[in-house]
């Protein structure tokens, strides 16, 4: 009875370290259990991760072969042209031909379009040339209508006194007193008189005359002696003027005045 309460208590104690064991490894297989689900769970964000880095290096590859492409693309077309340079050279001919040398030329200038001085330079251009064009269209509106007549110089007249106007009066006839006669007229409408004598050569058709930027005083001067052509002044009727800056020269078609 005694051996078999031993054997009894030795068993007891064995099954007791052996529900310990069992309970241990099953514990330790519901953790390993666990983390294989939990490895599972994530392997396609693992497998996305990999995708975008081997994406990422490929491309980064891809460009890199590029460029190595295009540099060894370069080299042999500076090579070619260096080849052909030197040939040309042997032969006796000009390195570049005009075309290349166009385009040397335009990249040249291009590059230093860019440049603070350039830009200022460029600038003063496009001002000089715009107050050229202004002047020009200011001087031939001026001209035009001097050589279109009074008809429209009524309005640009009307602001003109006539006491700030010098006429010369000039006779371009050999009928004598038409100068004189003429002059008493201009007087008459308040004009100041100028020089009065006659011209060194014949008249058909009288005209007034006007030094430039003067325009507007002759059509005044015109339109008041009822005379239809106005142009700019001659050099010949400018040396007989006295400086005056219209003048008038009658002509034979108004020759009866002076009778």
């Amino acid at each position: 009875m005694e051996l078999i309460k031993d054997i009894g208590a030795f068993a007891g104690l064995a099954a007791f370290l052996g529900l310990a064991v069992l309970a241990m490894l099953s514990f330790a297989q519901g953790r390993d259990l666990r983390r294989l689900r939990e490895w599972a769970g994530s392997a396609p964000e693992r497998d996305s991760e990999r995708k975008e880095t081997t994406s990422a290096s490929a491309a980064e590859r891809a460009e890199e072969l590029r460029r190595l492409e295009e540099a060894r693309t370069s080299e042999q077309e500076a090579a070619g042209l260096r080849e052909e340079r030197r040939r040309r050279r042997e032969a006796g001919q000009p390195e570049l031909t005009r075309s290349e040398r166009l385009r040397e030329t335009f990249k040249g200038s291009r590059s230093r379009l860019g440049e603070p001085r350039y830009l200022a330079a460029l600038f003063a251009v496009f001002v000089i040339a715009a107050g050229g064009a202004a002047y020009l269209v200011t001087q031939g509106s001026d001209d035009a209508g001097g050589k279109g007549g009074s008809a429209g110089s009524n309005g640009s007249s009307a602001k003109v006194r006539p006491s700030d106007i010098e006429v010369t009066v000039l006779n371009g006839t050999a009928v004598p007193g038409l100068a004189a006669t003429y002059g008493d007229m201009v007087e008459g409408r308040g004009f100041e008189l100028g020089a009065v004598t006659n011209s060194a050569t014949s008249f058909v058709d009288s005209v007034v005359m006007f030094e430039p930027g003067k325009a507007r005083e002759a059509h005044r001067v015109a339109d008041a002696l009822q005379i239809s052509q106005v142009r700019a002044m001659t050099s010949d009727i400018a040396s007989v003027s006295g400086g005056a800056p219209v003048s008038v020269i009658v002509g034979e078609d108004n020759a009866t005045t002076a009778g």
